[in-house]
């Protein structure tokens, strides 16, 4: 036994008897890890605080083993730092005891994306105020994330694996549309793309290393996409009749079609499906993408992002200088941040500020408490308070934030205009706002942000400068179901101010860019490469 979940019907009102029964557990169980629903999630509603504490308990062994060899080989690095910290899902970070001691595994769950997302969200400038929508597609999925007024959008409720985790994150979706993603055909004789993914062991058909399904990395290459020669820098040499070979069998003969043509067909298939993930999402948030730039990082994003942004109408692409190490960039682009929230199911009109001022002010005492045990200093702590508000009746709820009303504590004033920024945000959200009904209270949530220093994009002097010394060669290349010659470029050789025009594939040691006919690229002052249709 491993570890243990430990989840009482109300606990969240008071832990006592799950803190005893985790005495109890460690008096016969010494070396057992024990997640405690009121410390996980202490919030109403019992199947989701459960759900979320077996996440937690189901991560932990594996979270705290997988820190102690990180830090072991630090370490041995000689890498000595004050602190080490680790990504959260909701954009922040926290420092490595914090995961180990604090329940706070489940904290890391959407890590990965949510650190793709915050870099996005502070390195795109302008284009982060004004609207982004981020494509990270890596060997297995493709996440999506909305930017707006400089801010990814967040969420307090997920379901993965069909398992609730309802904890504070980037609000993202992700499909199966990644480079390893497995192309099939279904008994009704349609092609299909995931969730089934190669990996990156044995990976796509084309690494040689025994996988024999075709992946749409097998089908960039065929068609052209991808240097064979070039994958990695050229650490790594793909088989491009490895890849033929697995297209062939599983894909074009099942339909009767050539090898080229299944390829287009996968790539047209991953490009469309991605597409209407960030449609419907954007759909669901109410966002209007007709102004948005589009950002791909991970390895594949920016082979297909052309594709995706015509599909979607958006004209603007944004392709940052290192697309593959983008995500690992996010970490240094934030800030210490932790979450708390405590429930309290009553109606906002028989709550007073008092008594919820005194709530804010005991998860403020527990946030300072965890800052010093963390090592960090409370005094550089900001805090930021919320309302889970509804309807009286609604089996939801919408985080409602306090901050511009109030000064130095909550008064009546201020529950008022909650109710008020509750009605407006319902509108904007669901389409309507039902002002003549009571409204509850639900939880209370406090934010505790920790500024760290952050990393800040080297701008460089702007020129006209010719793009003819990063060329590289040219190859014939299948695109949007039509043969054409590309230029190669070598990006590293494109100084700012330099500018491409398509159809051309831009080559780096992490990534590749398709740029189609009729669209051009040019490197800006940070190095992004912006791509744009022609005038």
């Amino acid at each position: 036994m491993k570890s243990i979940a430990v989840c009482y019907l109300f606990s969240f009102m008071n832990p006592s008897h799950e803190r005893w029964t985790r005495s109890l557990i460690r008096e016969e169980y010494p070396d057992v890890h024990v997640s405690l629903s009121s410390d996980v999630l202490p919030r109403i509603r019992e199947w989701s605080r459960l759900s979320t504490t077996l996440v937690n308990a189901y991560l932990e062994p594996v979270m705290v083993r997988y820190i102690a060899d990180l830090s072991a080989g630090l370490d041995e690095l000689g890498l000595m730092t004050r602190q080490r910290f680790l990504m959260q899902s909701n954009g922040g970070v926290m420092p490595f005891s914090a995961a180990i001691e604090g329940s706070r595994t489940v904290h890391t769950l959407f890590s990965g994306p949510a650190a793709g997302a915050q870099a996005s969200a502070l390195l795109a400038g302008d284009d982060a105020r004004a609207g982004l929508v981020t494509l990270d597609m890596g060997g297995t999925s493709a996440d999506i994330a909305f930017i707006e007024g400089g801010a990814p959008l967040e969420m307090t409720e997920a379901v993965i694996a069909r398992r609730q985790v309802d904890v504070p994150a980037l609000d993202m979706t992700t499909i199966s549309a990644g480079g390893g993603s497995i192309a099939w055909i279904d008994p009704g004789g349609f092609l299909n793309i995931g969730p089934r993914s190669a990996g990156a062991d044995p990976g796509p058909a084309c690494y040689n290393r025994g996988g024999g399904e075709p992946t749409v990395t097998d089908a960039d290459l065929v068609c052209g996409c991808l240097n064979a020669e070039y994958f990695l820098g050229g650490a790594q040499k793909l088989d491009v009749a490895a890849a033929r070979n697995a297209l062939e069998a599983h894909v074009a003969r099942p339909l009767g079609i050539d090898v080229m043509r299944a390829a287009a067909g996968i790539q047209r298939t991953v490009d469309m499906r991605m597409a209407d993930a960030v449609r419907v999402f954007a759909a669901k948030r109410g966002v209007d993408l007709s102004s948005f730039t589009l950002l791909p990082f991970g390895g594949a994003g920016a082979v297909h992002a052309a594709a995706v942004a015509a599909e979607l109408g958006i004209g603007r692409i944004l392709v940052p200088a290192r697309p593959g190490a983008f995500s690992a960039l996010g970490l240094l682009c934030t800030d210490v941040v932790h979450d708390y929230v405590r429930s309290e199911l009553r109606a906002l009109t028989e709550v007073t500020a008092a008594h919820a001022e005194d709530i804010f002010r005991q998860l403020e005492r527990s946030a300072r408490q965890e800052l010093e045990a963390e090592g960090l200093d409370p005094a550089q702590g900001g805090f930021a308070r919320e309302l889970d508000l509804r309807y009286a009746g609604q089996g939801y709820e919408l985080r409602t934030p306090l901050d511009g009303l109030f000064a130095e504590q909550l008064t009546a004033a201020t529950l008022i205009a909650a109710r008020g920024r509750f009605d407006e945000r319902h509108a904007q959200m669901h389409g309507h706002a039902a002002k003549e009904r009571p409204v509850e209270v639900v939880s209370y949530r406090l934010r505790l942000r920790v500024p760290v220093p952050k990393y800040a994009a080297r701008r460089e002097q702007s020129a006209a400068t010719a793009s003819e010394a990063a060329i590289k060669g040219n190859r014939r290349i299948l695109l949007y179901g039509g043969m054409t010659h590309a230029t190669l470029y070598e990006r590293e050789r494109l100084a700012v101010g330099a500018v491409v025009d398509g159809p051309a594939i831009i080559e780096q040691f992490d990534a590749t860019t398709v740029i189609p006919p009729n669209w051009h690229g040019r490197v800006d002052r940070n190095r992004n490469l912006l791509l744009q249709p022609d005038t």
